[in-house]
Parts: structure tokens; sequence; C-alpha cells
């Protein structure tokens, strides 16, 4: 029994990881202007533009189980940045919770160049991705955004 507990530690050990980690990543997608994005998280503009779960977009991620199409939503823009919200079970956009989470995002910036683009992948299962209007499946469709949560 130790045995084959110590071979299925080791085993397990040798996997590489194929889902991405928890966290921020930058540059996973089309670049936003950085000053559209400042403009859009200021609560009134936010207040204006958000759309919820009623903007909703598809992506595909090779690295998800069956590879089918899941659903994303656009849940605000204003310019040439928008705010795109993912789950992976099945949950939908908290207003609050993802200006936060997009203006969590502003350390990826490029303030020199104005751009910004990234995503973060959260432990409760839901991502949040700052880019352009051409972000929905550019988001979600890689290793930044295809498991490693304990509630995925």
């Amino acid at each position: 029994m130790q045995f084959s507990t110590l071979l299925a530690l080791v085993a397990f050990s040798a996997v590489p990881a194929v889902f991405g980690q928890v966290g921020t990543h930058c540059g996973t997608t089309s670049d936003a202007t950085f000053s559209d994005c400042q403009a859009l998280v200021d609560p009134g503009t936010w207040d204006g533009a958000w759309a919820a779960d009623t903007n909703v977009c598809h992506y595909s991620n090779p690295d998800d189980l069956f590879s089918a199409p899941a659903e994303a939503y656009n849940t605000a823009c204003h310019g040439n940045c928008c705010v795109y919200f993912a789950s992976k079970t099945g949950g939908k956009p908290d207003k609050e919770q993802t200006r936060q989470d997009a203006i969590g995002l502003f350390g990826c910036a490029d303030i020199s160049a104005n751009k910004v683009n990234a995503l973060v992948f959260k432990e409760q299962a839901y991502g949040v991705c700052l880019s352009n209007g051409d972000g929905c499946g550019d988001c979600f469709d890689d290793k930044d955004f295809s498991g490693g949560c304990a509630n995925c």
C-alpha cells in the first residue's frame, strides 16, 4: 500500500503542468488603449457602460475538456477598451467585482505606448480580461484560462 501511494505521488509530480496558473497574465490578447480603460473604470462611465451578462460572446479553449465553445461576456466597453468575463462554473459577472478586477490589471499597462492587455484568472473559477473589442475569444482561448484552480 505504501509503495503504490509513493508511486502515485511520483507519477503525479512528473506530469507536466497543462493548466494555467491562477493569477494575472499580461500580454495575452489584443491591445486596448490604456487611457480608455482608465476612463472606463471611472464609476460614472462604468455605470453607463455596464452590460452585465447581456453581451454574450463565445470562445473555444483547446485545453478544456472536449474543447466545446463556451460563453463569455463583454461586460463593458469605452473607446478602444473592453472588459470581458468568463466563468468555469457558469457564474455571472458582478458589477463592482469585475470593475475592481479590471483596475487590478492596470499593472500590465505599457504607459509610454498607452496600451494594455491582460487577464486575471481567479481562484473562484472566473477570469476578467482587458482587451480591445475583439478580445472575447482571444482572452480565454489558451493555457492562461484552462484550469489550475481548485474550483474549476
